[in-house]
């Protein structure tokens, strides 16, 4: 059997201070909410239940001790869900963090693993 060298590989990064509690889930959560002014619509768009989103982003407030996501009573116009100012700018260094490591990761995969 001839050996042939992976094409793709994959980055799993979390974010935490005690518990692994912010990662994929959560960002795309808190993106969704973004977009959709509300974690209502963020978890239904995602097929995530109600009592996970909630658990998921109560573990990841927690443990980064921060609020990411505020929640707007219900009134004339009804209620709804945006990020907080620590959110965003966690969001934003999320990002960055892992656009920089999968450039990081990617010259060094084809460095280790391109075939000669």
């Amino acid at each position: 059997m001839t050996y042939k060298n992976p094409q793709k590989f994959d980055l799993k990064i979390r974010l935490y201070n005690q518990e692994k509690s912010f990662g994929k889930g959560v960002y795309e959560l808190m993106k969704k909410t973004q977009s959709f002014g509300s974690l209502t619509g963020a978890y239904k768009a995602m097929k995530m239940s109600n009592s996970k989103a909630w658990k998921i982003l109560k573990r990841a407030e927690e443990d980064l001790d921060m609020p990411l996501i505020e929640r707007i009573s219900g009134g004339k116009d009804g209620g709804g869900s945006k990020l907080t100012q620590e959110g965003e700018e966690l969001l934003e260094k999320y990002e960055k963090f892992i656009q920089e490591m999968n450039e990081y990761a990617g010259a060094r995969f084809k460095e280790i693993f391109e075939d000669e």
